[in-house]
């Protein structure tokens, strides 16, 4: 990472109204985040799954397409992920060994993902879920141009927070705490989704 864009993240302010909702405008730039929809757009779209003992996709929680990026892209985006985590590390005063494979996620008209949280301590749960300690959300495309509906509301200790979609924003969280994706109203949200472990 060059000197200029350590100075970047370094900057980077955080807006929430709560003490465990990181929020950021910009992190990626509006052209590069075009670029990795643009990148995404040549794959084909499979239904996205929920984790529970194992993957399947419950169109009843999660209406949602996967989309997915050459490698080129792929490494791309876990460079900026690396470049978010010393960040995330001091916000939540906590340690984070590392980051789970991110997902490209596609909502059109009508998709959303019920209020859930992204770990949990249930006996059949994966250890992998066990682990995750922060659950982040990158906004590829803008709510107020590219889609309508499709709001981010997560439960903090401050009560729910709505966060709208902004190109180049980063909404991070303890990953025990409830969210959800509101059903998308019209146009196509565009967003990568990862989990720090």
């Amino acid at each position: 990472m060059s000197k200029s864009r350590q100075r970047e993240i370094n900057n980077l302010s955080n807006y929430s109204p709560a003490p465990d909702v990181f929020i950021t405008a910009n992190f990626i730039d509006t052209v590069v985040c075009a670029d990795f929809i643009a990148d995404a757009r040549q794959s084909s779209a499979v239904p996205a799954k929920v984790t529970k003992a194992e993957g399947r996709v419950d169109l009843d929680m999660r209406r949602t397409s996967r989309l997915f990026v050459s490698a080129e892209k792929e490494q791309q985006i876990n460079g900026y992920l690396q470049e978010l985590k010393p960040r995330l590390e001091t916000h939540f005063q906590i340690q984070l060994t590392g980051v789970e494979s991110f997902q490209l996620l596609l909502y059109r008209e009508g998709d959303f993902y019920k209020r859930h949280a992204d770990k949990n301590e249930r006996v059949d749960t994966p250890d992998y879920i066990k682990a995750r300690q922060v659950s982040i959300v990158i906004f590829l495309s803008d709510e107020t141009i590219g889609y309508t509906g499709g709001t981010l509301a997560v439960w903090s200790v401050a009560g729910p927070i709505r966060v709208q979609g902004e190109t180049g924003k980063v909404v991070a969280f303890p990953s025990e705490l409830m969210h959800e994706v509101e059903p998308v109203q019209s146009g196509e949200r565009y967003s990568i989704v990862s989990w720090y472990f």
